[in-house]
């Protein structure tokens, strides 16, 4: 009876372990390169977790109506190495976005680049290496 209880429990926490591979999703899926947009509004919220950090973003269309996008980054891991920080985005900020929009056309898209009312430039992609230098 022991041995089949501790066998049950090995195999469930065997199939838990594959739970958060199985929730990561691959960019190609979700968001489309070929539907870039260019967002200029007003940052109402910004999340710094695991996986992805997100920001929200109050956009007014030409009408004056307002939609809220969400704008997913890199992981702050990975922000944080490139000169992020929690507090690198801040509601009320006035910020434009290009983005590639998501594929299921809702107000999703996965950030690019940002550039803040200051003139300060955000991304949380590796600057490229210099040319070679001859």
């Amino acid at each position: 009876m022991k041995l089949a209880l501790s066998v049950v429990i090995a195999g469930a926490g065997l199939l838990m372990m594959g739970l958060p591979a199985a929730a990561h999703h691959s960019f190609a899926a979700e968001y489309d390169t070929a539907q870039k947009v260019t967002l200029k509004g007003t940052v109402t919220k910004f999340d710094w977790m695991n996986p992805h950090a997100h920001f929200y973003l109050d956009v007014k269309d030409p009408d004056g109506k307002v939609a809220n996008w969400n704008l997913e980054l890199a992981s702050p891991n990975m922000m944080q190495r490139n000169g992020w920080t929690r507090h690198s985005l801040k509601e009320g900020d006035e910020v434009v976005v290009t983005a590639s929009r998501a594929k299921d056309g809702t107000n999703t898209a996965s950030a690019e680049t940002i550039q803040k009312s200051d003139g300060t430039k955000l991304t949380f992609m590796a600057a490229p290496p210099p040319p070679d230098v001859k």
